[in-house]
């Protein structure tokens, strides 16, 4: 394996910090929010995730396991304080096939 010299290290970092803060922005609501707990489910070729936290929100995450490849098909960000689900934010809404 050869060294890495200074100046690639530089680079590697650089893209690094770009990728994470691509990333950082794509989901601003959730960015440094306490995680309270996760749950996940899976049935009928469909996986399911949530996200609490300790604000009463609730991230969720809903792929497709139907296709060749795991599919996203609804990402939601919502309130739960009152018990039931009220969305705030959808990032992804796809038709289901």
């Amino acid at each position: 394996m050869r060294k890495i010299d200074a100046k690639e290290r530089r680079r590697i970092s650089r893209r690094v910090k770009n990728w994470q803060e691509k990333w950082r922005g794509k989901f601003k609501e959730i960015h440094h929010k306490k995680l309270d707990f996760v749950t996940y489910s899976y049935e009928e070729n469909c996986l399911y995730i949530n996200l609490y936290f300790t604000d009463k929100t609730n991230f969720s995450l809903d792929f497709s396991l139907t296709e060749p490849a795991i599919v996203p098909y609804a990402i939601e960000y919502g309130d739960v304080s009152t018990g039931d689900y009220e969305n705030i934010k959808t990032y992804l809404l796809r038709k289901r096939t």
